[in-house]
Parts: C-alpha cells; structure tokens; sequence
C-alpha cells in the first residue's frame, strides 16, 4: 500500500481484509454516480464495510460516510474450516454493543485517508481549473478563493495543490488569498472558509461555464 498515513493498530479480535489499501467501487445516487473507497474487516464473524463516498456534489463527506454489518456464510464456513470448529456462536449474537465498539473507524479512516485525497483533489481541479493566468478583478479573485474553498475541504495542504497546478509560488497564492480576504471575497479560515455570501453567484456562474465548456470540448 502506497500511504504516508500511519495505520492505528487494529483491536483484539477484529481483521482487516483489506491491508493493502482501501477498495475502489461506484457508488449511485439520484441517477449519479460517484467513486467510493472501501475497506473491509471481520468482526465478531460478521464482516464489517466502512466506505467514503468521493466527490459528492452536495459536498464533501470529513470521513467515512457508510457503514454496512452483514453475516457472510461463505466467509462464515471458511472461518470454520480454518479454525476446525463446528461452530462460532458469536456470529449468531447479531449487532453486540461489543462489536460496534470494536468497529475500527480510525484504522479505516487512515487506510482510506491518502487515495481519498488524491481522487478528491483531482476532482477540485477538474471542477476549477483552467485557474485565471492574471489575478486583478473581482471575478478573477472568486475563482481564485472558489478553488481554496473546494480544496481546503478534501486536502490538507491547499496552497501545495495550487502551487503545483500553476506552477507559481506558494508566497503568491498566499498573497492572492489575503487580498481575496481584504476584498470581502473570502471569509474564513481553514476548513470554515467560504465564499462571501455577495460573491457565492459569481462562483457559480464560474463553475458552471468551466463545466460546459469541459463538456462541449468533450462532445468535439
């Protein structure tokens, strides 16, 4: 598994089926469809699926969004086999308050952490760029504070990712973000910042043309 993440250890009693790294499946909703990163464990018998749904356009999910419990017979029988016995009667305990301790949320969360932000990253910058060459008027400065807002939210280092699809320094696009700051364009720091609500149309329109201007290129 290519991760720079530091996994927590599991607790007694729970596997992780995925150790290699998190699963890549679709996930649809309302006719939509999105990628979702998954890692399986056994717990208990019963085999427990935590997913994180990537780019969701209601917004971005801070964590794992998707939590699924379910006895597997085939993975039951192998169990059995493996171990030689005739039956695992905790298996037949169902939802326990012990297993929904033992559900290893921080152990999926960091297996899952660093491919979520290379996917969702990728998708800010389908969604943002071409980035305005020239900063000087209103409308270049939304987009500009539009593509921090998105990226704060899915990454950890927001200017590193401008820095590196514009090739400009991180001193500039600081520079930019505090004037976008001193414009009432920006407001908020961190995972809080946002679009000041006079600007939120203009952001908008601008993602919005990026959109089918991607799309009518697509279509040529």
């Amino acid at each position: 598994m290519d991760t720079t993440t530091q996994l927590p250890p599991l607790p007694d009693g729970v596997k992780c089926l995925t150790p290699n790294g998190p699963t890549l499946r679709e996930y649809e909703d309302g006719g939509i469809t999105f990628p979702m990163l998954t890692a399986v464990y056994r717990i208990h018998s019963l085999t427990v699926t935590i997913s994180w749904v990537v780019g969701h356009l209601m917004g971005s999910f801070r964590e794992p969004n998707k939590l699924t419990i379910d006895f597997d017979s085939l993975a039951y029988a192998q169990e059995l086999e493996e171990t030689g016995e005739d039956e695992r009667p905790e298996a037949f305990d169902g939802i326990t308050t012990s297993l929904l301790r033992s559900i290893p949320m921080a152990h999926a969360r960091a297996l899952m952490r660093d491919q979520y932000e290379q996917l969702a990253v990728a998708g800010v910058r389908e969604e943002v760029t071409p980035l305005p060459s020239r900063v000087e008027g209103d409308e270049d400065y939304v987009h500009v504070a539009q593509a921090y807002v998105s990226l704060v939210q899915v990454s950890v280092e927001p200017i590193k990712r401008l820095t590196e699809w514009s090739m400009e320094s991180p001193d500039t696009w600081s520079a930019r973000l505090r004037r976008a700051r001193s414009r009432g364009v920006l407001v908020g720091k961190g995972r809080d910042a946002r679009i000041a609500p006079a600007y939120q149309a203009v952001a908008n329109d601008i993602l919005t043309r990026i959109r089918t201007q991607k799309e009518e290129s697509d279509g040529n």
